[in-house]
């Protein structure tokens, strides 16, 4: 566990900051909220939300909302699932490249023209449009087609999502709450149920070798206490714990399947049958009696087997029969075992395959963890959506994510498979955000309002 809280705070430190910020334009720009419901249109297709609504008309209309909503970004994730698997690559990152300069320009140029609004502050239209222009053609060069230094890049990302999820708050309550809780289903059932679209991405990255064509956040650890060369002892080491444990599963499977096939060789046939007493033994008559069983009666010679040998030698007897002669044991197939058995590969250098244990390696992250940045922007839609109501839910809100992400991580390290990032963190969110608006802020108002101090 040594260095599973630097890997957690590699993911837990930008998606703090993607928060932060979001929190800080909604209080600043919008505290109570949007004036308009028609922000953002793909949330609110069949239903326009009103105060004076009833909630069961809020609940239906938010409900079909965030259905409609759901079904989009599943037939575009299937899309795109389609277009990786043929190999469109230069569509999908042609796709990435306008909707990233669309992000860029328009809604984050958006958003910049509100701040120096609200701030009183002068800039001339020549310097505003280059300044905007060169942002937005960096970011999408940077993002997506050139190299960049990591943290510029991670940058770009995280300015993506707060810019995104700060158009997000822009939904009507009702119809946020709901898509945050649809969009949860949806992560858990397209990462994990057979055949969903996103497990279904990702094993065909890894089963080619090749990145997933989505807006990714990697986050890798960068402490200053590590040199280069201790990171990449640490990723040997962890391959090679990976390649063992691989191999040991290989040959487990291998054995068990080897003694079911020499279990099926030894085990006797089966008696046969028949309705026919046994012959008598000279000067003996059978007994009618046990003329009409199914089962005929057995001799004490019977009970010992044809040839005299007892049931527990059959096996043994068996098992002699199936093994080859001195002559056929120089010309015998080697077992798939023998024929995949390779010398053991030594471990890398600093690490003792005797002192290397599975509790070792019960708890390793990858080497780069991946957070799609759609994680990014709900877990920032539900804080930025707290923000509105006062700074108390937001600290709740925060601090519930922050933990679901956590376990998501753990879980992640214990799995080692592909796990939906938004269920945990989103549920905990939403259930510490109405337990503190509707339980903890009244009654600490209340005490606060009669001059009790706990």
């Amino acid at each position: 566990l040594d260095r599973v809280g630097e890997e957690i705070s590699s993911v837990v430190v930008p998606v703090s900051i993607c928060m932060a910020l979001t929190v800080a334009l909604v209080r600043y720009l919008m505290p109570h909220g949007a004036r308009g419901s028609g922000a953002v249109g793909i949330a609110s297709v069949y239903y326009h939300e009103d105060s004076g609504d009833s909630a069961g008309t809020k609940l239906e209309g938010s409900l079909i909302n965030s259905l409609i909503f759901i079904g989009i970004i599943g037939a575009m994730t299937f899309v795109l699932f389609l277009m990786f698997k043929y190999r469109c690559t230069k569509v999908i990152y042609g796709y990435f490249g306008f909707a990233g300069f669309s992000i860029f320009a328009v809604l984050g140029g958006s958003v910049a023209v509100q701040v120096l609004l609200k701030a009183n502050i002068a800039v001339d239209v020549i310097t505003c449009g280059l300044v905007l222009y060169n942002f937005a053609v960096g970011g999408v060069l940077f993002t997506f087609y050139f190299p960049a230094p990591l943290l510029l890049k991670q940058g770009y990302l995280v300015l993506v999502g707060t810019i995104v999820a700060f158009w997000f708050s822009k939904i009507p309550e009702w119809t946020t709450w709901m898509l945050l809780a649809a969009m949860s289903l949806y992560d858990l059932c397209a990462v994990l149920a057979p055949g969903g679209p996103l497990k279904a991405l990702v094993e065909l990255a890894e089963e080619r070798e090749e990145d997933i064509p989505a807006l990714v956040y990697e986050a890798r650890p960068t402490s200053s206490t590590r040199s280069l060369e201790e990171l990449e002892e640490e990723r040997a080491r962890a391959a090679w714990r990976r390649r063992r444990r691989e191999a040991a599963a290989r040959e487990t499977g291998e054995a068990e399947s080897e003694a079911a096939g020499l279990a099926e060789v030894a085990q006797p046939p089966p008696p046969v049958l028949s309705a026919d007493p046994p012959p008598s033994p000279p000067g003996e008559h059978a007994d009618e009696s046990g003329a009409g069983e199914e089962m005929p009666l057995l001799r004490d010679g019977d009970r010992e087997g044809s040839d005299g040998l007892a049931p527990d030698a059959l096996p043994a007897a068996a098992g002699r029969e199936a093994e080859p002669t001195a002559g056929q044991q120089g010309r015998a197939a080697p077992t798939p075992s023998q024929q995949r058995a390779s010398p053991p590969q030594p471990p890398p250098p600093g690490v003792d395959g005797a002192l290397v244990d599975d509790d070792e390696a019960g708890l390793l992250l990858p080497d780069s963890i991946k957070l799609g940045l759609g994680d990014f922007i709900f877990y920032s839609v539900l804080v930025g959506r707290a923000a509105m109501y006062d700074m108390s839910t937001v600290a709740a809100a925060y601090l519930a994510i922050v933990a679901g992400l956590g376990a998501t991580l753990l879980l992640l390290a214990v799995f080692q498979k592909a796990l939906p990032a938004l269920p945990i963190s989103i549920a905990m969110g939403m259930l510490f955000y109405f337990v503190t608006r509707f339980l903890l802020e009244p009654f600490a108002t209340s005490l606060a309002v009669s001059l009790v101090w706990v």
